[in-house]
């Protein structure tokens, strides 16, 4: 599984703190968060650089966590999203309402941290197959076997490194958007290295190579900011 970036969205300082403590832990478990107060910086954030799982509180200021639910939906950029919804109370009617405003899951207060760790992997996994299940309509003529992690260009196999294939998936996710390469690396690699953003350069290089002309092309280099797959 690909790295997981999680934005939590909180107006209780006591739970930014929590989630602050809880995903510094997580990090060799592939997450890494950025927590804030609500709605508006969320949205602010995500117009800059996309996560790939929001947790958010209901009862929020302001945008409501279950307005921020259905403006998640309602944007492109935003829609695939995983959405963990966290109440205030367990009840059938809350769940019901988190789950209608757009949410993937529902988790009331108080919670184990055992139970949001398995919450947060089960969004994750579910993204994953979500992704891959439909690579084909989206990219005609490519083909991506989910067991085997094996992709074919236009007929053609082509082997790629665990590296490179979890590079090519964030690409082919967001199709015309730029990825930062701090993004890039967070997501792959996920740990602190001395030249890491040359390893990034080099393993895209030889990304591109292996696509061949019509797909290498299209990934896109753009100097100072990042990466994108400009189709």
């Amino acid at each position: 599984m690909e790295r997981q970036r999680v934005l939590a969205v909180d107006d209780d300082e006591e739970m930014r703190r929590f989630y602050e403590r809880f995903f510094l832990c997580l990090q060799n478990e592939g997450f890494t968060a950025t927590v804030v107060p609500d709605a508006e910086q969320a949205l602010g954030l995500l117009a800059l650089d996309p996560v790939d799982i929001v947790v958010l509180d209901w009862g929020l200021p302001g945008i409501s966590g279950a307005g921020l639910a259905k403006a998640l939906r309602a944007s492109a950029k935003t829609r695939s999203v995983g959405i963990l919804m966290v109440t205030g109370r367990s009840s059938p009617a809350e769940t019901v309402l988190a789950l209608e405003s757009g949410a993937d899951d529902h988790l009331a207060k108080p919670f184990d941290e055992k139970v949001l760790l398995a919450r947060l992997r089960s969004l994750a996994r579910r993204r994953a197959l979500t992704f891959d299940s439909h690579l084909v309509s989206r990219f005609p003529g490519l083909e991506l076997d989910q067991e085997a992690d094996l992709l074919r260009v236009d007929g053609r196999l082509v082997r790629l490194t665990p590296k490179e294939m979890c590079l090519f998936k964030i690409f082919l996710r967001r199709p015309n958007m730029l990825h930062s390469r701090v993004y890039l690396w967070e997501a792959a690699w996920g740990y602190e290295a001395e030249r890491w953003d040359h390893l990034i350069d080099a393993t895209i290089s030889s990304l591109r190579r292996k696509l061949g002309p019509r797909w290498g092309t299209s990934l896109k280099a753009h100097k100072g900011a990042g990466y994108a797959l400009e189709i």
